[in-house]
């Protein structure tokens, strides 16, 4: 246990008294960043250009002292340090593709001794290859304080046992931590061990390394290496592609433990990344607090944030993705102000995770939140000693587990808060403690735990320092902060006693149901967010919460003096303070007085449908209960009042008894059925104290209702139309009850004297009629009849038959697709049109409502009719003939065009058609009636004629007297 206790001071010692130490920040291409005001300001006067790895030193003060890319070594003027020899300091072994090409470690007595370690690399496709690790010693005292490299480069890539060379074998990960009080560690990765160097006051002892083997062997060198702040755990990300540049499987972060007093990697590794579903990780850090453990990756063109739970008890399944976005491998590295900063290449912005110490939801991930002014950063940041960000906390006494200073502390008005340093006093050491509060110079308490209240010291930041001396003899010191917050109670007011008219099944056992949510507005009326509950009072630790909405008391209250307690737990859902106060119930037993029923008109459901025709009652209907308040008052001989009484109604005995679904204005929202129950209660005014509660029916009746098709009717008028019109329509609305009576409307006006069901009209409009229909429902009670209305509106449309203005016809004698009828009508119809049928099945609408043509019309007698769809009328044509002259007939008896003649003829039209033929001298060769020969078969005196033109002469007379010649020739074809 005492190396624990030791691990403790040693931890919180360095966090504040070294921190400053990782003030400056250069990295990428001449990028560079100021922690020494607390937030990072950015610096344009870097000399640094490299891809990758780099890291910076200031001293314990925050002062720059050197910063290197494992290449160039540049003093805080910014100019290349020299060795002792005069050497420009600008081959120090590093690689600009290296991942943690630089690492500076400060000797842990020495105050002017510094040690750069560098890491070359073998692992890239174009450029120097230049695997293992070296170190150099720097002097800061040199050249006026600005620091010389006084002795290296010294290779630490020896293998002890065999003093084999195994420098080809490091990969490009290193990283350092705190050990004792006198030491550091420096880690790096070698395949599957780990070589641990310890620093002391003697220097870099390269000949002892700590070698841990695990169980874990690396597939590549790059990715980053970090050790938690708290020393116990140490994570790597095994970055790896495949030869082609794809995305290799093996690509894993691996997570280990770590003992910072032994230097010793444990053995057994766990692998915390799958490649299909997270990518290949690259950039590594924990959180200040150790808690939790952060890796960048990348899929494909998408950089990708994870964080794992390292309080869990499955790390691998606490993961939780921060943050998607497009871009390549980035550095995660954990600032002064801890928070965690990623860089994102050839952005000029880095991003941070502002508070990495919470768990993955509530992580806020910024992009873009720090501007370089115009530098431009790369692959990687600065990595530092990571205990330098191990913090100092600050705990509850009373509970050793809450961390307090890691957020503001609310403590609510008239309690306390104990706090304490979360570190172990070991035994072997002194401790002075000094709190101190911003603000007041009264406040200088000299002990260990102080208790807090509104009334001795109340709300602000209060600063802790710890002087000790170390087992090292070494007086140190240490530093935390805690802001803490006084925040009132909710004030509550006193709940007289509630007095429930007990009308449950049993109304004399003194138990019945409350709704103790109709009690929170008298309890609490502020403005802040709060969340009520109700206890017994048995229940000191309030774990069982009663049900709101219908509680029954356990403990009758059958005498006068008898009531039931519980208690009301007020708490302000922002600060969790609460306060309670206790509050009285009684059932009193009660009977259920019967009101007369009331009666309301049927629901309209088109009421607010602007556009309805007509009105339409589904069964429902509403009741404004003002209005039976008002009788119940009036029937109470002046024992209630709207001034002292409540008066509220339910529609049904078990709402009325927990007081839920109160039936409240606007009426017209609740919608009652025919036959509901209602119930009243009837309460005093202050107290809310049940005095009696009463029950009747609602009573829904009908709307009057015209049971109609269609609300169009057609007024069909004379074509021309007649001036005056005098043609009309009847409007029926008779509804079969005598006692309705009726007020009719044309366009919204008032038709003056139309009361009467049937209304006569003779213009097109919209006729409004309302129908009143009286009740007298109950005939004891003069006061409740009630009327109801409905109304229905007749569109009245005005339409005519047709008139045909004009026919085209042409003609083609030789084909029918050359036929055609184009007709020109008037009208205030909508028309459609048929050719030699009325079948409504025939008839077709047109493009133009006033014209129509018939294409490819057929030989013979043709009419045409019109019909007006509204149904006025179907007008007709006068009958159209069309003639069809064959060209040529073949009179071989194969039963086609065996004979010829002219088609279209047989019918009523004609009643002359004579046929001649004669051939092409002149000879008479047949003279036919057309309208009974069925046409000529090409004989002459009995004898088949030659093939040959022929022709022909037709005289046709129609019904009509009308006279029609038509000649020409045809063939005569002999196959």
């Amino acid at each position: 246990m005492k190396k624990y206790y030791l691990f403790l001071f040693v931890l919180y010692y360095t966090n504040l008294h070294a921190q400053k130490e990782a003030n400056f920040w250069y990295f990428g291409e001449n990028a560079g960043l100021d922690f020494s005001s607390g937030a990072p300001v950015a610096l344009t006067n870097g000399q640094l250009n490299t891809q990758e790895g780099c890291s910076t030193i200031s001293d314990k003060d925050g002062n720059l002292l050197f910063y290197s890319d494992g290449i160039i070594l540049y003093n805080s003027n910014h100019e290349v340090m020299t060795f002792s020899n005069g050497n420009l300091a600008n081959d120090l072994g590093g690689n600009p593709s290296s991942t943690q090409s630089a690492l500076f470690v400060p000797n842990p007595e020495n105050q002017n001794l510094y040690y750069l370690f560098t890491l070359g690399t073998n692992a890239v496709i174009d450029g120097i290859e230049n695997p293992g690790l070296k170190f150099y010693t720097i002097d800061k005292s040199k050249e006026n304080g600005l620091g010389q490299i006084i002795d290296g480069p010294i290779t630490l890539g020896i293998e002890p046992s065999t003093g084999k060379d195994i420098s080809e074998d490091f990969s490009e990960k290193v990283t350092a931590i705190q050990g004792d009080c006198n030491s550091i560690w420096v880690l790096s990765a070698v395949k599957n061990q780990f070589y641990a160097y310890n620093i002391s006051e003697n220097g870099v002892d390269v000949a002892n390394p700590v070698i841990s083997t695990t169980d874990y062997e690396l597939v590549d060198k790059r990715g980053y290496l970090k050790i938690s702040p708290n020393g116990k755990y140490v994570a790597l990300a095994d970055f790896k592609f495949s030869t082609n540049n794809i995305f290799d499987p093996e690509a894993k972060l691996v997570l280990y433990e770590f003992n910072d007093q032994t230097g010793i990697v444990s053995p057994s590794s766990s692998i915390l990344t799958n490649l299909s579903t997270d990518g290949i990780p690259y950039g590594v850090e924990f959180s200040q607090n150790s808690s939790r453990l952060y890796t960048s990756t990348i899929i494909e063109d998408r950089n990708l944030v994870f964080q794992f739970d390292l309080r869990s008890d499955n790390v691998f399944s606490s993961k939780t993705k921060i943050y998607d976005q497009e871009g390549f491998r980035s550095a995660l590295q954990l600032g002064p102000d801890g928070k965690i900063y990623a860089s994102i290449p050839e952005k000029k912005f880095l991003d941070v995770i502002e508070n990495p110490n919470d768990l993955g939801t509530n992580v806020r991930y910024i992009e873009n939140a720090v501007d370089l002014k115009g530098k431009i950063t790369q692959q990687g940041l600065p990595p530092f000693i990571q205990s330098f960000f191990s913090p100092v906390n600050i705990v509850n006494s009373d509970d050793r587990t809450k961390i307090l200073n890691e957020n503001e502390q609310t403590v609510c008005i008239g309690e306390n808060l104990n706090i304490e340093p979360e570190l172990i006093e070991n035994p072997l050491f002194s401790y002075d403690y000094l709190w101190t509060k911003e603000g007041n110079n009264a406040v200088n308490i000299k002990t260990r735990r102080i208790s807090i209240t509104n009334s001795n010291f109340g709300s602000g930041t209060y600063n802790l320092q710890i002087i000790t001396r170390n087992e090292c003899g070494k007086p140190e010191t240490f530093n935390s902060s805690i802001k803490i917050k006084f925040t009132p109670k909710p004030n509550l007011s006193t709940v007289p006693l509630i007095d429930q008219c007990d009308f449950d099944n049993d109304p004399s056992d003194g138990i019945t149901n409350f709704n103790l949510e109709v009690l929170e507005k008298k309890i609490y009326d502020g403005n802040q967010e709060v969340e009520i509950d109700f206890f017994e009072s048995t229940d000191i630790n309030f774990s069982s919460p009663l049900n709101k909405t219908n509680y029954r008391n356990s403990t009758p209250t059958i005498t006068a003096d008898d009531t039931h307690k519980i208690v009301a737990k007020v708490t302000i859902i922002e600060t969790k303070c609460f306060l309670t106060t206790e509050i009285e119930l009684k059932a009193t037993p009660s009977g259920i007085a019967n009101f007369r029923d009331v009666y309301t008109c049927e629901f309209d459901v088109n009421k607010n449908s602007p556009d309805a025709l007509n009105s339409l009652g589904n069964g429902t209907g509403f009741f404004n209960f003002n209005e039976k308040t008002t009788q119940i008052i009036a029937n109470s001989n002046e024992s209630l009042s709207l001034n002292t009484h409540n008066f509220q109604y339910y529609r049904n005995r078990n709402d009325a008894i927990t007081q839920t679904a109160e039936i409240t204005e606007p009426f017209e929202d609740t919608l009652l059925n025919e036959n509901d129950n209602i119930f009243v209660r009837i309460s005093l005014k202050n107290s809310g104290t049940c005095q009696s509660i009463g029950n009747f029916k609602v009573i829904i009746q009908d709307l009057p209702f015209l049971n109609r098709d269609s609300n169009s009717v057609v007024l069909c008028v004379n074509n021309p139309r007649d001036v005056p019109q005098e043609r009309s329509v009847d409007l029926d609305a008779s509804t079969g009850l005598s006692s309705d009576t009726f007020l009719w409307y044309k366009n919204n006006e008032r038709i003056i004297g139309a009361t009467t069901p049937i209304l006569k009209v003779k213009e097109a409009g919209n006729y409004r009629v309302e129908i009143f229909r009286d009740y007298e429902n109950d005939r004891s009670d003069l006061n409740d009849d009630i009327t109801c209305r409905g109304y229905y509106t007749f569109i009245v449309l005005e339409s005519n038959r047709a008139v045909i203005q004009n026919i085209t016809v042409t003609e083609d004698q030789n084909s029918i697709s050359g036929n055609s009828i184009t007709i020109n009508i008037s009208g205030e119809g909508d028309y459609e049109y048929s050719l030699n049928s009325q079948d409504l099945s025939s008839f077709r609408q047109g493009e133009n409502n006033l014209s129509f043509t018939f294409n490819e019309v057929e030989p013979g007698l043709n009419t045409v009719f019109i019909r007006d769809k509204k149904g006025c009328g179907i007008s007709a044509s006068e009958s159209i003939s069309f003639l069809q002259i064959p060209k040529h007939f073949s009179p071989n008896e194969d039963g086609v065009l065996d004979t010829w003649k002219i088609n279209g003829i047989n019918n009523v039209f004609y009643i002359i058609a004579n046929l001649e033929i004669f051939d092409r001298y002149g000879t008479l060769l047949k003279k036919l009636d057309l309208k009974t020969s069925n046409g000529w078969n090409g004989f002459y005196q009995g004898k088949l004629l030659p093939q040959n033109d022929y022709w022909f002469k037709a005289t046709l007379v129609d019904i009509n007297g009308n006279v029609r010649t038509e000649t020409g020739h045809f063939s005569l074809i002999t196959r």
